[in-house]
């Protein structure tokens, strides 16, 4: 599977956000790319992008720490220990 999320993807998303918007907002297409700055605008979206992305990576892995490594005794019942 390919991560598009890694920089040597770039190219690739900056397909996938040039379709998109070409499919999806053709006037704000012709008008970007009229204007001559369509590499510009999707650069900067794929920046803006892969900013959104990068911060919830870091929400999700501090929520995945907080999930599994938050163990607490306030659970911890001593009456379900074997005897000995």
């Amino acid at each position: 599977m390919i991560n598009l999320a890694d920089e040597n993807q770039k190219e690739k998303r900056l397909e996938m956000i040039r379709q998109a918007l070409k499919e999806k907002a053709p006037m704000k297409y012709s008008e970007v790319e009229a204007s001559g700055k369509l590499q510009e605008f999707l650069e900067e979206h794929d920046a803006e992008m892969m900013a959104f992305y990068n911060e919830a990576i870091k929400e999700v892995w501090k929520d995945t720490l907080e999930r599994f490594l938050g163990f607490s005794d306030l659970d911890f019942d001593e009456t379900t220990l074997p005897a000995g």
